[in-house]
């Protein structure tokens, strides 16, 4: 599937001056001027490539005006004998003078042809009021994935409240792509819960199986039902269920757990987020509910704890990039759980560099340290530290200057520096193993993150002992690349920003 480059900034212009290379007489007639952004640019071109059979895909162009007058896009449609296997979005619309829209081609190749057609746009621009573009994409052989249950359904007998009992299906796949797990998800009774197997994220190889790991703990002998939704990249069988029951079933109606979940690009750490639970709710009105939340999963380096596990609602406070998980089981009145309503985030940083630091022991003090090129360790104005957590950097404000925003002084970290927009220059990281308080001999783990990003550009590890110094590496910018330093840690001769003596 292709995917749209919207035009950049110069080349919006150049589109927009389109619209001005008239006379002052034509520019007073105040029309519009329709001009069209396609694949790769192309002015003339919508492509949507190669499509593996059954897939989809989509692919968008943009619809601009560089006149001074509101264009009126009054038809966009498809012609042509292939026209069936292409869909659009929207077939009428305005757009202000030196404004976009942008308009969405969908594509279902039938067999395995090349599909040509023309994609046509009517609109109220005297000087081309219809205007022709190719539409194009293939349908292609290829890999497939093909998902596949030994059993729809478990039925865990007879078992003690309180006692757990495990089962297990296979998650087979029949096909020859790869399988891709997206997500597990839970309704029904939360009696039930997936001990092991791939709850995100899972791959399975074509022709081969996984195990899905199911624990039933009751908590009365009345019988429980539940449904495990397994959703994939299978084309033609995006979701399957597998049905769980215990001590006989039950036909009763679940409260429903409901999570307020931050969105992607929500969390920029490190920052304290809430978790709101109050949409939960029972649908025979047996309530007040209870709440049960747990932090099931958090990025290395994390030490962070949900603030409550028993209201209404619960705070987080996320000290880390990477991804986090948290669920949420609620209990009516009459003794049953929900199944637990996942919220799953991905904090990702916001600032152009940023710097994470951790360690594997406990009673140490470990210090992150981000130096301005020019400048020398434990320097009062060009090291960014404990000691000096936020420093005046270069000319356009706060920006571009560093802020060590977490030091921890207990053990395990993490501690951060970011520099929101920096600039041009080296930036050099250094580990500083700055007191041992009974932790000994300590692996400390750095992570850079530059320009966001859903992984860090770089991560390494190195085992210290007190007062030594690891030279991690060099920032530089704007190339945004960093440059490791594969040099032995050594003792530091300073300690502090206004002292220089060693311990």
């Amino acid at each position: 599937m292709r995917s749209f480059t919207p035009p950049t900034t110069a080349a919006f212009a150049a589109l927009l001056a389109l619209g001005c290379s008239g006379t002052q007489n034509e520019i007073r007639k105040l029309q519009p001027d329709l001009a069209v952004v396609g694949t790769d640019g192309s002015p003339d071109l919508v492509d949507l490539g190669d499509v593996v059979i059954p897939y989809t895909a989509e692919t968008t162009f943009q619809v601009l005006n560089a006149g001074k007058a509101t264009l009126r896009v009054s038809d966009i449609r498809i012609e042509g004998d292939d026209a069936g296997v292409y869909s659009i979005d929207l077939t009428e619309l305005e757009v202000a003078p030196d404004e976009a829209a942008t308009v969405t081609v969908g594509f279902v190749p039938a067999t395995y042809l090349a599909y040509d057609t023309t994609l046509v746009i009517e609109s109220n621009d005297p000087e081309n009021e219809t205007y022709e573009l190719a539409l194009q994409g293939e349908g292609v052989d290829g890999p497939v994935p093909d998902i596949a249950l030994s059993s729809g359904s478990i039925d865990f007998g007879t078992v003690a409240p309180d006692a757990t009992a495990t089962e297990f299906v296979q998650i087979l796949n029949v096909g020859d792509g790869p399988l891709i797990i997206d997500r597990i998800e839970q309704s029904g009774s939360g009696a039930f819960s997936i001990e092991a197997g791939p709850r995100t994220g899972g791959e399975v190889a074509g022709g081969g199986d996984t195990s899905l790991i199911v624990g039933y703990t009751p908590g009365a002998d009345s019988g429980d039902s539940a449904v495990f939704t397994i959703y994939s990249n299978d084309p033609d069988e995006a979701e399957v269920d597998l049905i769980v029951v215990g001590n006989g079933g039950s036909d009763d109606e679940y409260p429903v757990a409901d999570i307020d979940c931050p969105g992607a690009g929500d969390v920029n750490p490190p920052v304290r987020v809430t978790l709101d639970g109050t949409d939960s709710y029972d649908p025979g009105g047996l309530e007040p509910l209870t709440y049960t939340w747990s932090l099931v999963d958090r990025p290395g380096g994390s030490v962070s704890e949900l603030g409550s596990t028993i209201e209404s609602a619960t705070t987080l406070f996320v000290d880390t990039a990477g991804d986090w998980e948290v669920e949420l089981r609620v209990t009516n009145t009459a003794g049953l759980t929900s199944a637990p309503d996942v919220c799953r985030f991905f904090a990702e940083p916001q600032e152009q560099v940023h710097v994470e630091l951790s360690w594997d022991t406990s009673n140490t003090d470990l210090d992150l340290h981000l130096i301005q090129g020019g400048s020398s360790y434990f320097d009062s104005q060009g090291d960014c530290c404990w000691c000096n957590r936020n420093p005046d950097w270069g000319t356009s404000g706060s920006a571009d200057d560093p802020l060590l925003t977490l030091d921890d002084q207990a053990g395990y970290g993490p501690e951060n520096i970011k520099i929101q927009e920096p600039e041009n220059g080296d930036y050099v990281v250094k580990v500083h193993y700055f007191e041992d308080r009974g932790g000994g001999t300590t692996t400390a783990t750095v992570r850079v993150w530059l320009g966001g990003g859903t992984s860090p550009f770089w991560e390494g590890s190195k085992v210290l002992t007190q007062n030594q110094v690891w030279d991690v590496g060099v920032v530089r910018w704007p190339d945004a690349t960093f440059a490791e330093d594969n040099a032995d840690p050594y003792r530091s001769e300073r300690t502090s920003c206004r002292t220089s003596a060693a311990p």
